[in-house]
């Protein structure tokens, strides 16, 4: 194997980010493969994706744009290739600007979730909403779909500028981070039901994340089925938190989390999607043909841990179901001889 190709592809950031005045520890964990192109003649901008539930192995995904014939969600294969177009008629809710979409189990139904709450100019307040309805199965052609929806506001009854919806399958919770140019973004959270009518609801503050640190402008962000991992994005790093055993997900982010090594900036990276709790799926806002990537994490069990000595850093890396220790840009065997 070539050395130099082998520490390219295994490369990471020197230190993770500054995150509530602390560096955090880089996950070495995963590893990132292009799998496949979102199309713009499919979805242009794509702006959230989200794995089905109901027909497994296909991605839903929409647009920045959702106005008339744009209203619309497209079902695609993890290659980009498309499978169903579904057309959503929100009613007499004339909301666009959608920015996430999430799917989850309630009552032992799949649901897709739509946030309907972007507001780069700050001018909404409490027009916000979260579209959802029972997730068809993904078949071909197109399909026009009514849904339902939860109207909400924040505490502070002010105007925010909103990007990533998540959906907790355990709590049956809705986690809502805002985006903010400088300074604090924050966790909100208010569990579903279908009986909210059209009363306004209002989001309970759970923590402020990453309080004036490098990580700002959040994009997305996705919880596993079975709960276990919650990712939250911005556009040039992935945070990943770890549930212990039983606890809420509003105990879970209130400690640090850790960085995913492998990711890498994507200029308009604005959605991320759990396939399950070892891999996950992003691609970009683009109006040109943009990769859809896969992160896959390396079997747990091998170990892949952050390692220190008293001069170095070294973590372990995974190559060819082999490992390596790999340190100063240099690798070493486990009995920490350097390989030539």
């Amino acid at each position: 194997m070539a050395l130099s190709l082998l520490l390219t592809a295994n490369a990471w950031s020197a230190e993770g980010i500054n995150y509530n005045g602390t560096k955090l520890v880089l996950n070495n964990e995963f590893t990132r493969t292009e799998c496949g192109t979102m199309k713009k003649n499919v979805m242009p901008e794509t702006s959230g994706l989200a794995c089905s539930r109901t027909t497994p192995g296909y991605l839903w995904a929409h647009g920045d744009e959702n106005l008339g014939d744009n209203r619309k969600i497209v079902a695609v294969s993890p290659a980009g290739t498309l499978a169903m177009t579904v057309k959503i008629n929100s009613g007499s809710i004339d909301r666009d600007d959608w920015e996430d979409i999430a799917t989850g189990t309630y009552n032992g139904t799949n649901y897709i979730f739509i946030g309907a709450f972007g507001d780069n100019d700050l001018e909404f307040k409490d027009q916000y909403y979260i579209f959802y309805f029972e997730e068809p199965a993904i078949t071909s052609g197109t399909q026009t779909i009514a849904v339902n929806a939860i109207r909400f506001g924040y505490p502070d009854n002010k105007a925010h500028n909103t990007e990533t919806l998540l959906y907790d399958n355990v709590e049956q919770v809705f986690y809502i981070a805002d985006k903010v140019k400088d300074g604090v973004c924050t966790l909100f959270s208010l569990p579903f039901r279908t009986d909210y009518g059209s009363d306004k609801q209002t989001l309970t503050k759970v923590t402020e994340l990453g309080n004036g640190s490098d990580f700002n402008f959040l994009t997305a962000g996705d919880i596993t089925p079975d709960g276990h991992w919650m990712a939250i994005k911005s556009k040039k790093y992935v945070l990943l938190w770890e549930r212990q055993g039983d606890e809420s997900l509003s105990t879970t982010v209130l400690r640090d989390p850790v960085q995913i090594a492998a990711y890498k900036k994507e200029d308009q990276g604005e959605s991320l999607a759990w396939l399950d709790n070892s891999t996950f799926y992003t691609t970009s806002d683009s109006k040109s043909d943009t990769p859809i990537y896969q992160y896959t994490r390396l079997n747990p069990s091998q170990g892949i841990n952050e390692l220190r000595t008293d001069e170095h850093h070294g973590r372990k890396v995974l190559i060819d179901q082999q490992l390596y220790i790999l340190r100063d840009e240099q690798l070493y065997n486990l009995q920490g001889s350097r390989i030539r």
